[in-house]
């Protein structure tokens, strides 16, 4: 009889133990999954903050921003914001200017940036990864 009651023991303890393993599973899988919706949301505001602080310090006034507006974009359940923007340039300011400024703020945000010429004279930068777009700024003569 002892040692019936030592089975049921230990097999109760592999029950136990097996219920903590799957517990500690589904947390883990929580935590990641609260994880990724941080890592795709972390950068929107810090970069145009900073894009609005690099363009005003370069002499870009209010009165320069033709358009600007904030798409919310889903990606994996996630909502994130697109940000563009349309600036008017002044007949000083060149827009091949902006880029030193453009590529050392996707530096900081380990982000990439492509850059578009358009026939009219227009440039658009615009500030992405691998999994989505984060800002699209467009310099106009």
């Amino acid at each position: 009889m002892a040692k019936e009651t030592k089975k049921k023991k230990s097999k109760f303890l592999i029950k136990v133990y097996l219920f903590i393993l799957f517990i500690a599973g589904i947390i883990l899988g929580f935590s990641y999954l609260s994880a990724n919706k941080n890592t795709l949301t972390a950068i929107d505001v810090p970069l145009d903050n900073n894009l609005v602080t690099a363009l005003t310090s370069s002499g870009i006034e209010q009165i320069n921003v033709v358009s600007q507006f904030v798409k919310e974009v889903k990606i994996s359940g996630v909502t994130c914001n697109e940000y563009y923007k349309t600036i008017k340039l002044s007949e000083k300011q060149k827009p091949e200017n902006f880029e030193p400024i453009f590529k050392t703020l996707a530096r900081n945000f380990k982000i990439d940036l492509s850059k578009t010429k358009y026939k009219d004279g227009s440039i658009q930068y615009t500030f992405y990864d691998k999994k989505r777009t984060y800002s699209v700024v467009t310099l106009t003569k």
